[in-house]
């Protein structure tokens, strides 16, 4: 697939070789063809993939990657099929027939078992494995979580943003810390490039509970650690390709999720993905990142991929892959690469070539810093000599820190020899702290220097110290990426061992940092015989004792291990509680005996007894007896029978009997330590096991044999084998008188039996009081004093005095029971038990001063220690703290410190704890030492500890002193721990404001500022609180507050000096500008709008409008609403508040970018009541917005509508009625006839019959002429001539006539002329109405009346008129003819030529005849008929 030294390899997984045709392989796996899609192939993980067929039949084909060609198929139907990434667990999803709902199933496939199923009420388009826990389904709408433990059912987590609708969901994630989610989805392309697929992501935040969509096809999470932060980095890998404007591009984002506040930061980073020419519509289907080398893949559908790098996003490698479609790719985490799966079903591996990676990225790409990066990171060969020549650079330039971390990281431990080690141990001290004062140091590193080298070497050893402080710095530089090697584990471990760091060599041991070796194990015996030494040391051994043990246990070697433990745990201090358990722990299970030993000497106190007893458990001995046993390991079985004390006896016996064993030691173990040899011998005897009775009477326990020949004799044993078993056992004197012992022990039991203690306490008294010779008889005495105990109580006391040989602790123990307390406290002084003395004295006679007193007279710890706890039980807390103190026991110092507290009796508990502190290092004893001090007020005591070394819990004491208002000592506590924001509160307790606001800026937290704040403010220290309100102010959620409690204390002109003062911050954010406006307008209001009109871009005015409303500040407020471009309500104030708001050519501007329209006209009612002069202007700029109609309505109304003659005027080119109408009729008022008339011509939308009859009776004769002309425009032509001549204005009637087109009406009017004797208007009405006029009327008219003359003038045009006419008409005739000759000549010329073209042919036929030859002559000229001359019609008469 790709070249040897390419950085990527490529090789198919599942084949042998990458050119096998995919029905091959298919067929070698069984699997179909078709079947090799998105919808029918998954990859969860790199350990499965799972196929699901279809046909021939429904089945399930799962290929474990560790074998694939075994794959395991099963018949199953379903629709989709997910394994799971770690296991061997199987989900199923099927759609119920009929329904749109999918049904769950997930089953263990190895055991054979379905561990949970459920019913989706909603199909899932999109599923998958997001842990190895959890399953995510995506439906339509949503996206669900089901988890694999437990009977959950899925839980809903968000709902689907809308750029994901009609998406085809491909890939779905979270990452590692589960509180980030991805879906992705691909749609079909825009209309200008539908070939190339949209991708679209969304991005959730499971603690915001927020979704954020995105433009991506693909996207990974990750972890990066940055320089700086302890805690990694989310990261969200993303790759685009976009089409808008004709352009393409394509991108890959890095971007950091969640960041930490106060910690360093991932940078966003963003490269371009460069798509070959040919590959112009592909487009990225996945992507992986790879934890391993910090590897961004990026895998596109054409079989493209890219690699960049994660932390800068360099490009490294792009080649294609697949000549086929990809379709799938799965995480490789192991080799950290990707697997990936083609249509052909080629499923390829890609990994990273380590051997050629380097010097591509450094030699092709010449990318140096990223070439060591990845050699850093990956651990890859190819960077040697820039590696060390880096290193050199640095070193040569004193940054020692820098070049110790590329030491440790340093690839294939290039820098991690001697000869480094040597470089920084040439270094001197001085070079080293001023890289310590000037370089940005690792605080671990800086607190290692300060310990090792100020607090732990002597003056006169500085410089070799502070060499081996370097080398430690070197060295845990590498701890703290990896394990050391050998040398550096040598050199490490002999530095820490020098300077007694013990805690640091038992952490790096058991993170398994340092790598063993021969020298190092010599060191640690060297160390563990110093240890030996040191353990005598006074203050204790600097060196662990567990880490010592565990490195003897680590080689086996129990024995060397216990006998430095029993040497250094003699003084049995509580705090080697665990090593205690950890050594019985240790003998129990390999040897009891040892063990038993140490229990039995009572050499620990303090070990942990539930845990030894639970190892002490009968049953784990009898069964790892009887595992033993069955297993034929018979010496085991006889070592544990015979050193273990802690099986069940009878329970052994019992089985070893039935086990019948070859040896029968183990048996005689059981018996003999137990009393079974009755059973024993019986077992033995009736077995044929003779020799193994002899063996135990001679070797075992020759004690014994008379209980074996009592036992023998029972049986019916043959003589001979009596005589010589006795015989047998040396000392036979020994043998009878046990013998005889036995006699008397059967004769004591036959009388207890009978139940006569009386008669036995005479019997025994004659046998043990009179010298006899079983005087002094353990046993008989024991039985003695015990029956006595029980049958006759007066006579114990006597017993005790006389007899000397009995068991004195058990006897004591009864006569306890029996509520014989002096007795037993007697016995227990015979026989020094001391300890039982003075418990029977507390806890039995309850004298604690008799106890006190015998503590005085036996001064032993213990006794005073029994002593002291029951003075603490009765509340004696004073003297039990004398007690311990005496008894050296710091064992009880919980419950003596809760006591103490509790009588206030502090001075008495400061004695105890220093005691207490000398044998055990707890917190607890420390912390309470602080504590008492700080109650007796003794300060300086407590300056004096906490510069010692200490183990107390100084942040927890510090915050109960602060509880308990023990302010100066707390204030010493968080001042030695830098706790500057407790310091700070402390201080404000103690009126020290100053000294709290300096603490509070070396906190420089939010809540401690405020706390300091606050209380100047109550202490009216407001110079030192406005300090602190500067650092708090500039955070938007801690502003209000400040504000509030600033005014609720009456505090005004100080708060409003803090925000002016805040308007100058660097951080000065929209929040401040905003409080000052509202305190202005609540306090200073003349201030408020300067301040608005200064700042109004940076205030928030929708919380400052409240404010000024509130308040009542009218313009102020209205300037905020325009300032918001709230018009409506800045018009609607400014009316409401006129006459503190109202501004002319301020609403004017308003007025035109209100929304609501109702607005207008409310304006034009407010202008109507208030500003009538003005109610023109405001309606000029509405004009274009507003209904004339409703505003003339709204005037006429109010009866004002002259008031708007400007407007209406200016307005009535829209010759809108209403305006018509009301203007018209102000002009009738005015009688201004002449506008009226321009009005009336102008504009005809108004009732013109109306005005004309209103106008037509009005006694003004011009009105009267309007009126004519209106119903002249109305076509009211009698009306309007009937007006006319009435007023005599005969032009007006006669231009109206003519304008009628009736020739009834002016052939009337020239009748009204000659009746009223008007010959000079006849004569002008003929010319006015001449188209109208018939002349034959005209001339009959003027001839019947004598106006022959005055029509003559008519009779003249109309002559000419009419002879103009004719000779037009003789004009166009002449014309017509002389083109008909035209024609007629263009005719001929045709026929001739055709004549001529008819000689040249033979002559089939005759010739065409010719005019005048025979043919008819043409009718009218070329067959037209015949015109009368001129082409006229004949003239007729007048």
């Amino acid at each position: 697939m790709a070249a040897a030294n390419a950085p990527i390899a490529m090789r198919e997984a599942l084949t042998v070789s990458i050119f096998i045709d995919l029905a091959i392989i298919l067929q070698s796996l069984g699997i179909n063809q078709q079947f090799i899609t998105f919808t029918h192939v998954t990859m969860e993980s790199d350990k499965y993939i799972c196929v699901r067929e279809t046909s021939p039949h429904n089945s399930v084909i799962i290929i474990d990657m560790s074998m694939p060609n075994q794959p395991l198929r099963r018949p199953i139907t379903a629709d989709s099929a997910l394994m799971n990434p770690n296991s061997r667990i199987l989900a199923l999803k099927a759609q119920l027939p009929g329904t749109t709902q999918d049904h769950l199933q997930i089953f263990n496939i190895e055991m054979k078992a379905k561990m949970k199923s459920h019913q989706m009420p909603e199909q899932i388009v999109f599923w998958k494995w997001i842990t190895p826990k959890m399953l995510g389904l995506v439906t339509q709408t949503s996206v669900y979580h089901w988890a694999l433990e437990g009977d959950s059912e899925p839980v809903k987590i968000f709902d689907r943003t809308a750029n994901l609708a009609n998406n085809q969901i491909i890939n779905y994630r979270c990452d590692p810390s589960e509180k980030w989610l991805v879906l992705v989805g691909i749609a079909p392309g825009s209309p200008e490039r539908p070939q190339l697929v949209k991708g679209n992501l969304q991005l959730f935040s499971v603690d915001q509970q927020r979704s954020q969509a995105l433009e991506a096809h693909a996207a990974a999470f990750s972890s990066f650690k940055v320089v700086g932060n302890e805690n990694p980095s989310i990261l969200i890998c993303f790759a685009s390709k976009t089409h808008n404007a004709g352009q393409i591009s394509s991108k890959l984002h890095v971007i950091e999720l969640g960041a930490q506040p106060g910690k360093p930061g991932f940078t966003k980073k963003q490269a371009d993905l460069f798509f070959p020419p040919d590959f112009a519509d592909d487009f990225p289907v996945a992507m992986q990142v790879s934890q391993k080398y910090n590897l961004i893949y990026v895998i596109t559908k054409l079989g493209l991929l890219f690699v960049y790098d994660l932390e800068t996003a360099a490009a490294v490698y792009r080649n294609r892959i697949s000549p086929d479609p990809i379709f799938l790719t799965s995480e490789a985490s192991s080799v950290g690469g990707f697997y990936a799966i083609n249509r052909r079903g080629q499923v390829l591996l890609a990994t990273v070539n380590e051997a050629t990676i380097v010097s591509f990225v450094s030699g092709q790409l010449n990318n140096l810093e990223l070439a060591v990066n990845l050699a850093r990171r990956g651990n890859l060969p190819g960077a040697e000599n820039l590696v060390v020549q880096r290193f050199q650079e640095l070193f040569s330039q004193t940054k020692y820190k820098e070049a110790a971390e590329l030491a440790a990281d340093s690839p294939q431990g290039l820098l991690r020899t001697p000869d480094t080690v040597a470089k920084f141990q040439c270094l001197d001290v001085a070079s080293f702290i001023q890289v310590v004062c000037h370089e940005t140091v690792n605080l671990i590193l800086l607190r290692l220097f300060v310990d090792i080298r100020i607090h732990k070497f002597h003056a006169e050893c500085a410089c070799s110290s502070w060499t081996n402080t370097t080398l430690v710095t070197v060295f845990w530089n590498i701890v703290n990426q990896g394990k050391l090697n050998a040398f550096e584990s040598l050199e490490l471990s002999r530095l820490v061992v020098n300077q007694n760091k013990k805690n640091l060599l038992e952490n790096w041991l058991a993170e398994d940092k340092l790598e063993c070796s021969e020298e190092l194990g010599d060191l640690v015996k060297g160390a563990v015989n110093f240890a030996l030494m040191m353990s005598q040391m006074e203050g204790g051994s600097p060196l662990d004792y567990n880490t010592i043990t565990d490195l003897f246990l680590q080689r086996n070697l129990i024995r060397e291990a216990t006998a430095f433990l029993l040497d250094v745990l003699k003084p049995n201090l509580p705090e080697h509680a665990f090593l205690q358990t950890k050594v019985l722990e240790i003998n129990l299970v390999t040897y009891p005996n040892v063990a038993d030993a140490i229990l039995a000497n009572g050499m620990f106190s303090h070990y942990d007894r539930p845990r030894i007893a639970q190892l002490e458990d009968p049953e784990i001995h009898f069964k790892y007896i009887e595992a033993a046993a069955k297993t034929g390991q018979i010496k085991e079985v006889e070592r544990v029978t015979r050193e273990s004390n802690f099986y069940d006896p009878e329970k052994t016996k019992n089985f070893l009997m039935e086990a019948k064993l070859p040896d029968a030691r183990p048996l005689i173990n059981v018996c003999d330590r137990h009393g079974f040899v009755p059973d024993l011998t019986h077992y033995l005897y009736t077995n044929n096991m003779l020799r193994y009775i002899e063996g135990y009477v001679q070797k075992v326990n020759p004690g014994n044999a008379p209980m074996v020949v009592g036992q023998l004799l029972d049986d019916e044993c043959p003589e001979d084998f009596i005589k010589g078993l006795i015989l047998s056992v040396r000392n036979r004197l020994r043998l009878l008188t046990q013998f005889l012992e036995h006699l008397v022990s059967a004769a004591v039991k036959a009388f207890m039996t009978a139940d006569l203690p009386h008669e036995l306490i005479e019997l025994l008294e004659k046998i043990v009081l009179q010298n006899s010779a079983f005087s002094g008889n353990f046993n008989l005495q024991n039985l003695l004093i015990l029956t006595a105990i029980k049958a006759d109580p007066s006579r114990v006391m006597d017993y005790i005095n006389r007899l000397d040989n009995f068991d004195g602790p058990a006897v004591g123990e009864v006569a306890v029971d029996a509520q014989l307390y002096e007795e037993a406290f007697a016995i227990f002084k015979k026989f020094n038990l001391n300890v039982q003395a003075v418990n029977v004295l507390l806890d039995n006679i309850q004298s604690i001063d008799r106890a006190v007193e015998f503590a005085f007279r036996v001064e032993e710890d213990a006794v005073w220690s029994q002593v002291a706890k029951a003075q603490l039980r009765e509340g004696l807390v004073s003297d039990a703290i004398e007690s311990f103190i005496r008894a050296d026991d710091a064992t009880q110092f919980l419950d003596v410190i809760r006591a103490a507290e509790e009588t206030n009796v502090y001075h008495d508990l400061v004695r105890y704890l220093l005691m207490v502190r000398q044998k055990v290092k707890e917190p607890k004893v420390d912390s309470e030492l602080i504590y008492a001090y700080a109650k007796i007020d003794r300060l300086g005591d407590i300056e004096e500890f906490i510069l010692m070394p200490n183990v107390a819990n100084l942040q927890n004491v510090g915050d109960r002193l602060y509880d308990a208002e023990l302010y100066e000592a707390a204030k010493i506590i968080f001042a030695f721990i830098s706790n500057w924001a407790k310091l700070a509160i402390t201080l404000v307790k103690l009126k020290q404001f100053q000294g709290a606001v300096d603490a509070a800026r070396k906190a420089n937290s939010s809540k401690t500022w405020k706390e300091v704040c606050f209380a100047c403010v109550d202490a009216e220290e407001f110079r030192l609180a406005q300090i602190c309100g500067l650092n708090i102010i500039v955070q938007v959620d801690d502003l209000e507050e400040v504000s509030d409690y600033y005014q609720n204390r009456g505090c005004f002109n100080e708060l409003i000096s803090l925000m002016e003062s805040g308007l100058g911050l660097e951080r000065a954010h929209m929040g401040i500008f905003t409080e000052l406006g509202v305190l202005y307008a609540r306090y200073r209001p003349e201030k408020l709008m300067e301040h608005i009109k200064l700042f109004s871009t940076r205030l928030n005015i929708p919380k400052l409008i409240r404010a000024c409303d509130e308040q009542q500040h009218w313009q102020e407020l209205t300037y905020l609403y325009i300032q918001y471009d709230e018009f409506d309500n800045a018009a609607t104030t400014i009316m409401n508040h006129s006459p503190d708001a109202w501004d002319h050519m301020q609403f004017k501007d308003v007025a035109v970018k209100v929304a609501n329209v109702e607005l207008y006209y409310k304006a034009v009612h407010f202008y109507l009541q208030e500003h009538p002069d003005l109610i023109n202007d405001l309606l000029n700029v509405l004009a274009l917005r507003v209904d004339h109609t409703r505003v003339v309505d709204i005037l006429r109304k109010a009866g004002h509508v002259h008031l708007i003659k400007p407007y209406m005027v200016a307005v009535q080119s829209n010759n809108v009625s209403a305006v018509n109408e009301a203007l018209n009729e102000i002009y009738v008022e005015d009688e201004d006839y002449e506008r009226l008339r321009e009005s009336v011509d102008m504009h005809d939308n108004f009732d013109q019959i109306g005005l004309a009859q209103k106008l037509e009776k009005h006694e003004l004769l011009e009105m009267r002429r309007i009126a004519a002309y209106i119903y002249k425009k109305a076509g009211r032509w009698k009306q309007s001539i009937a007006l006319s001549k009435k007023d005599k204005l005969y032009k007006d009637a006669m231009e109206t006539s003519s304008q009628s087109g009736d020739r009834e009406l002016s052939e009337e009017l020239l009748v009204y002329f000659i009746e009223q004797g008007k010959k000079e208007c006849f004569a002008s009405c003929l010319f006015v109405c001449y188209e109208l006029i018939r002349p034959d009327v005209a001339l009959e008219l003027a001839w019947m009346n004598n106006m022959i003359d005055f029509a003559f003038p008519y009779l003249l045009q109309f002559i000419r008129e009419y002879t103009g006419k004719v000779d037009e008409l003789i004009k166009d005739k002449i014309e017509a003819k002389m083109e008909e000759r035209a024609k007629e000549n263009v005719e001929k010329e045709m026929v001739a030529q055709q004549n001529m073209y008819a000689q040249l042919l033979p002559l089939a036929l005759p010739a065409p005849p010719m005019p005048g030859m025979g043919m008819p002559p043409p009718m009218g000229g070329m067959g037209m008929p015949p015109m009368p001359p001129f082409g006229m019609p004949p003239m007729g008469s007048y």
